[in-house]
């Protein structure tokens, strides 16, 4: 079987999730699937890319993400987002943000530094999240349409996934990883679909969700 959420658009199809079938073992072996072919692909489009960032051979050891700490992999996330985020700071200084957009914003703040997230805020996103499948009216809604591209809305996406990870970890609730698989999800469609183009915050995204995931099913399967 295929994992279905990575190759219909959950923006435009909000039943996606709703009253899935229960396939078992073979839906979690098609998950790992869906998530292996993405790393693989996006380690081949990082590898064959001209202009190499710094980072470049660190991602590339990411080919055997296993042997790699989650810790390495988050703050090797980390330094990407926030060498993308100060891009867009002007603009963001300068917009009429909307509160979603600006609560995505101060958090990531919080996140990057390690310290006590907004809760309050937070699950405002989740919930902003959960019923539009994504932040991009919202995005729309808070820059002037010339400066609106690709990136500056995988950059905010890729906002919200840093902060769920952080939060994941420190709290361990599984409401967290279930917005943070559709989130993926969701890139991993656009990076198919679309000009995608921040890779290498995908190839860690979904290099961190493995991890996790793995820890999970130590924790509740002892596998």
């Amino acid at each position: 079987m295929n994992y279905k959420y990575i190759y219909e658009n959950p923006s435009e199809n909000r039943q996606l999730y709703m009253y899935s079938d229960y396939n078992g073992k073979e839906f979690i072996e098609a998950y790992k699937k869906s998530r292996s072919d993405v790393l693989i692909k996006c380690l081949k489009k990082i590898n064959s890319t001209e202009e190499k960032l710094e980072t470049t051979n660190k991602l590339l050891k990411l080919s055997n993400y296993n042997h790699i700490k989650k810790d390495e992999i988050i703050s090797i996330f980390c330094n990407i987002l926030n060498d993308r985020f100060i891009n867009f700071e002007r603009e963001i200084i300068n917009s009429d943000l909307t509160e979603a957009i600006n609560d995505l914003s101060s958090i990531y703040i919080q996140a990057k530094n390690n310290q006590s997230l907004n809760k309050l805020k937070l699950d405002n996103l989740v919930k902003t999240f959960e019923t539009k499948k994504n932040f991009s009216s919202e995005i729309q809604n808070s820059f002037d349409a010339s400066l609106i591209s690709n990136e500056i809305d995988e950059i905010f996406h890729f906002l919200f996934s840093f902060i769920i990870i952080k939060h994941f970890i420190s709290f361990k609730s599984l409401k967290y990883f279930n917005t943070l698989l559709k989130l993926n999800d969701l890139l991993i469609y656009r990076f198919y679909n679309m000009n995608f183009i921040n890779v290498e915050l995908l190839l860690c995204a979904i290099s961190i969700e493995l991890k996790i995931y793995s820890s999970l099913e130590e924790d509740i399967l002892g596998v």
